[in-house]
């Protein structure tokens, strides 16, 4: 599907820590994009935000984004610096 941005990434603390996989995702419209992320495929642990790319030279780019963590009950402005191929 165009426009949507499907992600996972596996960690574990150390090695007596379980393995922990987060999900999350983008939709884009017009340089704008909307967010989803889980921690640990729990739905409690849920962010939703909305945000921002600006891209530099050559795939170079930084996404500030606003996050809502509904675990924490906090909103939070986040800023994410990448690589895109």
């Amino acid at each position: 599907m165009d426009n949507l941005m499907l992600g996972a990434s596996v960690t574990q603390a150390d090695s007596t820590a379980d393995m922990a996989i987060d999900l999350h995702a983008r939709y884009y419209t017009r340089g704008y994009f909307v967010y989803v992320s889980t921690t640990g495929l729990n739905t409690d642990n849920l962010c939703v935000g909305a945000g921002k790319m600006f891209t530099f030279h050559k795939g170079v780019f930084v996404d500030p984004k606003l996050v809502y963590d509904a675990t924490a009950k906090t909103t939070n402005l986040q800023l994410g610096v990448g690589l895109k191929f």
